[in-house]
């Protein structure tokens, strides 16, 4: 019988096991990609608004412990100082994803960070209050020992600190701030047109470079205010006499005219205020835009209450008066309740206002607890018909 099996050419078998090679089913699989995280930049954050000394407690021990974390994770650029977030549940986390974000293990950048935190709940031009000072210690004491102790060890130490505040109002209280920053309102307070924040006196707050600019930009504003009034102050000194004549004429012309001059038309209707702007154990209440604000749209405003110091905890009530600037109707929507610590000087809160529909809108912050004191009004939009194109 014949045998009919042919060998197989060597460049039709099957290939074999190559050694240092893993076969193709024992090759692990990828890794999913990281889910996005829901917050805003704590550099961001603290670049906008003014925390208080338990906030940047809570802040500087969560970014230690989520940099502790991270400290063995075996890819050197999955997070850093500069990626960490502050989340919509007020913790700090760091954002994985993305090169030269700087190893979690950068003390120098670490430390950098944890002073901005610090500074942020230092009170411009003045000294924070005894409280205060107590809760920032451990954070400036974390900043300087971080190169030498390492993360871990310093984290441990801010945790110790921060079991003496009370940790979960602190979180609520950033919470709502990156809710504001981010440009929304948080969960459960969309029940009517004003959403309130309850954070103790945030405000507005600039960044070591952006101070520099500020500075440098001073100075050239000074320098030219001096130099504009030496060139009025010679002028004067060469044309005095016909300065003074010209003076003459102009009083001579406005006392002989019969027409009036043109004077800018006004835009809406005069705005009486509700309440006094100040009252009691209110000295001042201001009310200021975070943003561009415009009718039919939301509106977020930074309300700044100033007070009497008292020794007991006190509750601050506020309202919102809108105006329609064109016809003087007022309607009141709800604003929100604080409680201010004995001894505070001030209480701020972050809200969102929504606009009505009209042409040209005022608000104003009306106190009702410890006493009724409006604010200036924050306008938006014009009575003013379109002019036509020239």
């Amino acid at each position: 019988m014949t045998d009919l099996r042919t060998e197989r050419p060597p460049e039709l078998r099957e290939p074999g096991p190559v050694p240092g090679v893993p076969d193709r089913d024992e090759r692990p699989p990828a890794l999913p990609a990281p889910a996005p995280v829901d917050g805003v930049p704590l550099t961001r954050l603290l670049a906008l608004v003014r925390l208080t000394a338990p906030q940047a407690l809570e802040l500087g021990a969560d970014l230690l412990a989520a940099a502790a974390g991270r400290a063995d994770s075996p890819d050197p650029d999955a997070a850093g100082p500069d990626r960490a977030l502050v989340g919509t549940d007020g913790r700090v986390v760091l954002a994985p994803g993305g090169h030269g974000g700087g190893s979690p293990t950068d003390a120098a950048a670490l430390a950098a960070l944890l002073a901005d935190v610090a500074d942020a709940a230092r009170p411009p031009g003045r000294t924070p209050e005894p409280a205060a000072v107590r809760l920032l210690a451990p954070l400036d004491s974390a900043a300087a020992g971080l190169p030498d102790a390492g993360v871990p060890v310093v984290a441990e130490r801010l945790q110790e600190a921060a079991a003496g505040i009370d940790r979960d109002a602190a979180r609520a209280e950033l919470a709502a701030l990156a809710l504001a920053v981010a440009g929304r309102t948080a969960p459960g307070q969309g029940g009517g047109p004003a959403a309130a924040s309850p954070v103790a006196a945030p405000a507005p707050r600039a960044t070591r470079k952006e101070r520099r600019t500020a500075l440098r930009r001073v100075g050239a504003w000074v320098l030219s205010v001096l130099v504009l009034a030496a060139v009025v102050a010679g002028e004067i000194a060469l044309f005095r006499d016909e300065i003074a004549a010209d003076v003459d004429l102009l009083l001579d012309a406005g006392r002989s005219g019969d027409e009036p001059s043109d004077a800018e038309e006004p835009d809406g209707v005069p705005i009486p205020p509700p309440a006094p702007a100040a009252a009691g154990d209110v000295t001042a209440v201001d009310l200021r835009p975070l943003a561009d604000c415009a009718p039919a749209g939301p509106c977020t405003v930074r309300l700044l209450v100033r007070l009497v110091p008292a020794p007991d905890p006190r509750p601050v009530t506020w309202s919102y008066r809108l105006v329609d600037r064109c016809t003087g109707a007022a309607t009141t929507v709800p604003g929100g309740t604080l409680t201010v610590p004995g001894g505070s000087r001030a209480v701020a809160a972050v809200g969102v206002v929504a606009l009505p529909d009209l042409p040209a809108v005022a608000v104003l912050a009306v106190t009702e607890q410890p006493a009724v004191a409006a604010s200036a009004p924050v306008s938006a939009g014009s009575c003013l018909p379109d002019r036509p194109a020239e």
